[in-house]
């Protein structure tokens, strides 16, 4: 399972000591995993895994929207986000993502889509859900429409969302563009990209190419890179961050339980 460690501009526990708990995360998952699986030795695998998995994702939300002594408001919405679900439970430990930061840019705060930082390739992610076909609106190339949606599904341009987050990532990449790469691509899994023409540097992943793209996320056998912390610290750093002191402080800043394992 891949590690929250920024969303939106809630406060994070990867904001206070990225290295510390990026270790402990997968320490903690490995050790709560064998006594899950010792406690649910009789009942069914499947069940057993996916209860585990639904857990594990819980806690990454609150690791993800509190710290010992801040909290912030987390819209209740992600809990139910199937992106964010995907991103995190199917997606390996070694990498780091930030979805939809804020980004402080100047003076002001900047929302991006989606950031997944591995141990050599980092990951610029515009997710377009939905099913039926992606292309570039005719009169308008700021706009994408899905031309087999029932509702004509318009939206901005996932290319100039794309170029937004690529334009004010590299400015923190470059130090690390020896080690790590960047890889802008749009990802559309139930639906198809009619966009074939386009002569920037972009990925597009959809319904034909879709599975092939995630077993290769998941078969990068590289351990987190100390330039990968680095580039995330470096990131982490310029997020906007809005939460609000805890009346009663938590005693425990590694405090992760398992309720019922």
């Amino acid at each position: 399972m891949s590690q929250l460690v920024k969303l939106q501009d809630y406060v994070s526990r990867y904001e206070n000591n990225l290295y510390h708990y990026q270790s402990l995360f997968t320490r903690i998952k490995e050790n709560r995993w064998k006594a899950f699986k010792q406690n649910k030795v009789n009942q069914n695998q499947n069940a057993m895994h996916k209860e585990f998995r639904n857990k594990l994702f819980t806690h990454q939300l609150n690791w993800a929207t509190s710290t010992v002594k801040e909290i912030s408001n987390c819209d209740k919405r992600f809990v139910q986000d199937r992106t964010l679900q995907f991103l995190i439970q199917e997606i390996p430990d070694n990498y780091l993502l930030f979805y939809e930061p804020v980004l402080q840019v100047k003076n002001a705060g900047v929302e991006l889509d989606v950031i997944l930082a591995g141990p050599t390739d980092v990951w610029l992610i515009v997710w377009m859900n939905g099913e039926g076909i992606w292309q570039e609106a005719q009169d308008n190339k700021r706009f994408w429409k899905n031309v087999h949606s029932d509702q004509k599904e318009t939206v901005l341009s996932p290319i100039i969302r794309l170029d937004r987050m690529n334009s004010m990532v590299r400015e923190f990449w470059e130090p690390y563009e020896n080690q790590l790469s960047i890889k802008p691509c749009i990802v559309a899994p139930h639906a198809f990209i009619d966009f074939s023409n386009d002569w920037r540097k972009i990925s597009y992943i959809d319904k034909r190419n879709f599975q092939e793209w995630h077993t290769q996320l998941q078969q990068n056998p590289a351990p987190i890179k100390s330039q990968q912390l680095k580039f995330v610290s470096d990131l982490l750093r310029i997020g906007v961050t809005n939460s609000l002191f805890r009346k009663d402080p938590l005693s425990n800043e590694s405090e992760f339980h398992f309720e019922g394992i």
